[in-house]
């Protein structure tokens, strides 16, 4: 059975031909955690980052109960143990993401940000959690706009070139590179008043 988890935006997840959104908690936190390293993880280090005010002793018991609790969702054997570590066998848009990044597919990659990553996850009683989740906030963000910047450089439809670098805009309104961009594809669509 197919699983596939789409972490930009409101967290999904799509299993088989049937799609959930993921409530915030931590069974969620831990699945989207795994979801991203995309490799094993250690129990100390996942009960470490979900329940960093806890004994160590607890955060384990903690992690122990939520993963016997993934036990019963239907994509549970995806969540695999070895030892000491978990990883989670999945598909995300963020790792589709990544890959047109590497491959120079810019204009896939920029289809598949539909918006802010883990948007609705942030945790403000988890220091440990919105660490991490702002370190990968900002470097997918710094990737898209290399990418945005990239595309609104190239040879595309003006139309597409003024909506993309808009989006530029409504990220950063202080980019310079944005503005330049967003004036230029403006003018270009004959649009020059709205470029002043």
């Amino acid at each position: 059975m197919k699983l596939r988890l789409c972490l930009f935006g409101s967290p999904t997840i799509e299993c088989g031909d049937e799609s959930f959104a993921l409530p915030f908690e931590r069974r969620s936190q831990l699945l989207v955690f795994l979801a991203l390293r995309r490799s094993w993880v250690g129990r100390a280090e996942l009960a470490a980052m979900l329940w960093p005010e806890q004994e160590r002793k607890l955060a384990h018991a903690n992690l122990r109960k939520i993963v016997f609790r993934l036990q019963l969702a239907p994509w549970s054997a995806r969540v695999e143990s070895q030892g000491g570590a978990l990883r989670l066998d999945a598909e995300t848009d963020v790792a589709d993401f990544e890959s047109a990044l590497r491959e120079g597919r810019n204009a896939d990659a920029l289809t598949l940000r539909r918006g802010e990553l883990l948007s609705g996850f942030d945790d403000d009683g988890n220091e440990a959690w919105s660490n991490w989740l702002r370190g990968e906030r900002d470097r997918l963000r710094v990737a898209w706009r290399s990418a945005a910047l990239d595309r609104v450089g190239a040879d595309i439809d003006p139309g597409h070139g003024v909506d993309l670098s808009a989006r530029l805009l409504h990220a950063d309104p202080l980019d310079e590179a944005a503005l330049h961009a967003h004036m230029s594809w403006l003018a270009r669509d004959g649009q020059s008043a709205r470029a002043r």
